[in-house]
């Protein structure tokens, strides 16, 4: 039973936290670094190359950045709860085997798409249990199921992918288009709303702020830490499994290895977009823009030509420059 002063407390806490939360969307951007880092990309990279700005490449990005924003929505409430989770690549992978298997098993499109992300959804309640339960380190815990996941990919098929034998259908999530766009980056949209909702406007975002600022008060308050972590870990899972579709069905195979540092391009997209590593504070529509930076980033240096591990090199260095303009904030 929760006292009226714990309802209070919980009250003032919303208070203090949900204006920074209903923010404009342009008083976020105008004051994230972010913003800034995406305007420089932007210019620059049209400077150096006229193929930048072309329409082609425009739905390109669009199209990129659903993947690794779809995830980092995930992340986000993950890192807000003070938490991390670093299967997520893993996961893409292995739910983009489930869902190519599927197709070739003869299961109807509909139900393949329940059933991988009924597989992300147990995968992410999986890690809440472990990471609850047994009070192990949300980084230990995840980077087990790193593992897990990425061997059970390579399992499936003896490390060889999926391609013979799939259904057109299940080609339609990334390969088709609503109305001239891309269904990508419909589903972008349609998760970043859904997403922003329940971080902003719910009792389930305030109470994943709560646990990441203090769980212990959360916990004197009525929360349920275990219950709102379970669930969150859940989403997550979720999150990595629609990625996984979207992938698979966008290159027409299921590969064992796809994903490879998407949660290197996640937890920057996370960081760049304002959310903090300590927990506590975190914005969708941060994160959004953040996304945007990292594909930007990686279109522009593919454009320009440089190899991709300089492109894994620069990636680390944003990661390591967004913590540390952070950390001089605080």
């Amino acid at each position: 039973m929760v006292s009226k002063s714990q309802n209070n407390k919980i009250e003032e806490d919303k208070d203090i936290q949900q204006p920074n939360q209903q923010k404009s969307f342009v008083y976020l951007i105008l004051n994230n670094p972010a913003f800034s880092a995406l305007i420089f990309l932007a210019i620059f990279f049209s400077i150096v190359s006229d193929r930048f700005f072309s329409v082609n490449n425009i739905i390109n990005i669009f199209t990129q950045v659903s993947i690794t924003a779809i995830i980092a929505f995930g992340m986000t409430f993950v890192i807000t709860s003070a938490n991390i989770d670093l299967s997520v690549g893993s996961v893409l992978a292995f739910a983009g085997m489930i869902f190519m298997a599927l197709s070739v098993a003869g299961i109807p499109v509909f139900f393949g798409l329940l059933i991988t992300l009924g597989i992300g959804a147990l995968i992410g309640l999986f890690d809440g249990f472990v990471v609850t339960f047994f009070k192990l380190p949300s980084f230990i815990a995840t980077l087990a199921m790193m593992t897990i996941a990425r061997g059970l990919a390579l399992l499936m098929r003896g490390g060889t992918t999926i391609s013979q034998g799939v259904q057109p259908s299940y080609y339609w999530f990334g390969q088709s288009k609503i109305a001239g766009i891309p269904f990508p980056v419909i589903a972008l949209i349609a998760i970043f709303l859904v997403m922003e909702f329940l971080m902003s406007r719910t009792t389930f975002g305030t109470y994943t702020r709560a646990i990441g600022s203090n769980p212990e008060a959360a916990r004197l308050a009525g929360i349920s830490n275990n219950r709102i972590l379970i669930i969150i870990f859940a989403i997550v899972g979720i999150c990595s499994a629609i990625a996984g579709v979207i992938t698979a069905s966008r290159l027409g195979v299921g590969s064992p290895v796809t994903g490879q540092m998407k949660e290197l391009d996640a937890i920057t997209a996370v960081i760049l977009g304002g959310t903090a590593m300590s927990g506590g504070v975190g914005t969708i529509r941060g994160t959004f823009v953040g996304a945007l930076v990292v594909t930007i980033l990686n279109n522009g240096l593919t454009i320009m030509g440089v190899s991709s591990y300089w492109q894994q090199i620069l990636l680390g260095l944003v990661l390591i420059g967004a913590l540390a303009i952070k950390k001089f904030q605080r």
